[in-house]
C-alpha cells in the first residue's frame, strides 16, 4: 500500500464532500503530518473546479491534488478507485439501498479502510451483517455514521462512561439546533441528501425487523431502573423547550456500540434515550403537522416520490433541492446535551 494515497475523499463535489476539503487539507499537514490525499467523483472537471474554489477560499494551492474519476454504479470502476487509497472517506450518499454497500464491498476487496457520513440504520446494519466476516479477513475497518449522526452522541456517551463517578445506568441526549442572529437567513436549513436518506430509510423501516433478528440474536440484558422511552412531546428540567424523540440514527448506533462493549469487554451497557428540542409551541405544532404527513407519505411509493420531488412543500422550506446558502451554514449551530444517571 506504499504507493497509495493516505486519504481519498469520494463525493468531493457534493454538499458534504466540498465542505470536507478544507479540513482534509488542514488535517494532512497538522501535527507534523505529511499525508497524501486526493478527491474522487463522477466528473474530473467538477473535481478540479471544487479544488480551485476551495483553494481560493483557504488560500492554498490545491492544483496538484490528485483527482480520480469513478462510476459509482460500476464495480470495476469502484475497485480501481479503492485500490488507489489506504482510506476512503465516503461522502457519496444516499447510502441506502445500494450505493453505500457497493463502495464498502470495493474497499474490502482492495484492502482499503472505509469511513462514511451515513445516517441510515438499514445500510449500516446490513453492511455489518453481510460484510463483517470479509472485512475481518482482509483487516479492513468499516466505520459509518461519522457525522452529526452519530459521533457527538455515541462518543459523548463513551466519554460520560469514562468520567462518571460510579455506575452509569442511563443517558438521555438532547439535540438542539439554531441559527444565530435575530433574523433567519433565506434558504433551506439542511441539505437535500439528508431529506432523501430520511424518506428512503423511513419508507423501508420494516426491513429492520428481520435484519436485526439476524444481526442481534442476543439482546442486551435489562438493568434497573428501566429508562422509559417517551414518545409524546414533553418538558425537561435539563433543556429549555419541548422535547420530542429524535428520528435519526443515534439510538441505533449507540446501542450497537454498547452491545460491542458488553460482548467484547464485558462492560455494563448503558440504556439510552435520544431526543430533539423544539423551542416554541408553534414550532412543535408545525413539526407535528409536517411530521405526520411525512410519516404517512413514506409508507407508499407514490408518497415517497412526492416527498423527494417537492421537499420544500413537505418540510415548510426547511429542506430543498437547492443547497443551504453558505451564509446560513456559517450562522447555524447545534449542541448535544447528555444527562446521565446512575
Amino acid at each position: 500500500m506504499t504507493d497509495r494515497l493516505d486519504l481519498l475523499l469520494l463525493g468531493a463535489t457534493g454538499f458534504t464532500g466540498i465542505h470536507c476539503i478544507p479540513y482534509l487539507h488542514k488535517f494532512s499537514k497538522s501535527s507534523g503530518r505529511n499525508m497524501t490525499w486526493g478527491v474522487a467523483g463522477r466528473s474530473e472537471e467538477k473535481l478540479k473546479q471544487a479544488l480551485e474554489k476551495i483553494g481560493k477560499e483557504i488560500e492554498a494551492d490545491l492544483e496538484k491534488i490528485p483527482t480520480i474519476v469513478v462510476d459509482i454504479n460500476d464495480e470495476e470502476s469502484l475497485l480501481k478507485m479503492a485500490q488507489r487509497a489506504k482510506v476512503v472517506i465516503n461522502c457519496c450518499g444516499p447510502f441506502f439501498p445500494t450505493l453505500g454497500e457497493a463502495v464498502v464491498k470495493a474497499c474490502i476487496a482492495a484492502g482499503t479502510h472505509h469511513v462514511d457520513v451515513s445516517g441510515e440504520p438499514q445500510y449500516m446494519e446490513k453492511v455489518q451483517l453481510e460484510q463483517n466476516v470479509a472485512a475481518k479477513e482482509k483487516g479492513v475497518y468499516v466505520v459509518s455514521a461519522c457525522g452529526l449522526d452519530s459521533i457527538p452522541a455515541d462518543l459523548g456517551i463513551v466519554f460520560l462512561q469514562q468520567e462518571f463517578e460510579g455506575t452509569l445506568n442511563s443517558v438521555v441526549t438532547y439535540l438542539e439546533a439554531w441559527e444565530e442572529g435575530s433574523r433567519s437567513t433565506p434558504g433551506s436549513a439542511v441539505n437535500y441528501g439528508t431529506w432523501h436518506s430520511a424518506v428512503t430509510s423511513l419508507g423501508h423501516w420494516n426491513d429492520l425487523v428481520e435484519l436485526r433478528k439476524k444481526l442481534f440474536p442476543k439482546k442486551l440484558p435489562k438493568f434497573e431502573p428501566q429508562l422509559k422511552h417517551k414518545v409524546m412531546p414533553h418538558k425537561s428540567n435539563v433543556v429549555d423547550g419541548w422535547v420530542v424523540p429524535f428520528p435519526g440514527s443515534d439510538r441505533s448506533v449507540i446501542k450497537r456500540s454498547q452491545l460491542y462493549f458488553y460482548e467484547v469487554d464485558q462492560r455494563r451497557p448503558v440504556q439510552v434515550g435520544t431526543y430533539f428540542v423544539v423551542k416554541s409551541l408553534m414550532g412543535l405544532i408545525l413539526l407535528a403537522i409536517f411530521g405526520t404527513i411525512f410519516s404517512l407519505f413514506t409508507k407508499f411509493s407514490f408518497g415517497r416520490k412526492l416527498l423527494l420531488n417537492y421537499p420544500e412543500i413537505f418540510s415548510g422550506g426547511y429542506f430543498s433541492k437547492k443547497s443551504p446558502p453558505e451564509e446560513k451554514i456559517q450562522k447555524s449551530w447545534f449542541q448535544i446535551t447528555l444527562y446521565g444517571e446512575g
